[in-house]
């Protein structure tokens, strides 16, 4: 009998570790996909940037009355924006260093004009609760700029 308590609690441990592997292994694919997909979507708008003739073609109706060098700073500040979600996402960067960053984003007039632009529609494209928190992270900090400025 006394052989058997030991014998439940290497089982019981090795379920564990195996479960805890398997949950790990999916975060690990689930981050590959994401980072993959931003790796995409920063290539796509470092050329929509970089050609006057793509940036036109975008799915940014924030951006469709605007000139092209104004469209071209617009997107390039998109791809910064996007990056430091997926680096917050991917736990790159933590949460504290993502204010600061959001803080000092929105004291230049071009974050500001950027997200007064943008954030209704990553509002309504946000896909989960990273979004959605990421969104109000930069609105907070959008604020707090625009009460300083005043």
């Amino acid at each position: 009998m006394k052989s058997t308590i030991p014998l439940a609690l290497a089982l019981a441990l090795g379920t564990a570790v195996g479960a805890a592997h398997l949950v790990l292994t999916a975060r690990h694919h689930r981050d590959v996909r994401h980072l993959g997909l931003a790796q995409m979507h920063g290539e796509l708008i470092r050329d929509t940037a970089a050609n006057p003739e793509f940036n036109q073609i975008t799915n940014y109706p924030y951006l469709e009355d605007l000139d092209d060098s104004t469209r071209a700073r617009l997107i390039h500040t998109n791809r910064w924006v996007s990056l430091w979600s997926t680096m917050l996402r991917l736990r790159f960067m933590p949460l504290n260093s993502m204010r600061q960053v959001a803080a000092e984003f929105m004291r230049s007039p071009v974050g500001r004009q950027f997200w007064e632009q943008a954030r209704d529609h990553r509002r309504i494209t946000a896909r989960d609760k990273h979004d959605a928190a990421f969104n109000s992270l930069m609105n907070e900090a959008y604020q707090e700029a625009r009460a300083d400025a005043a």
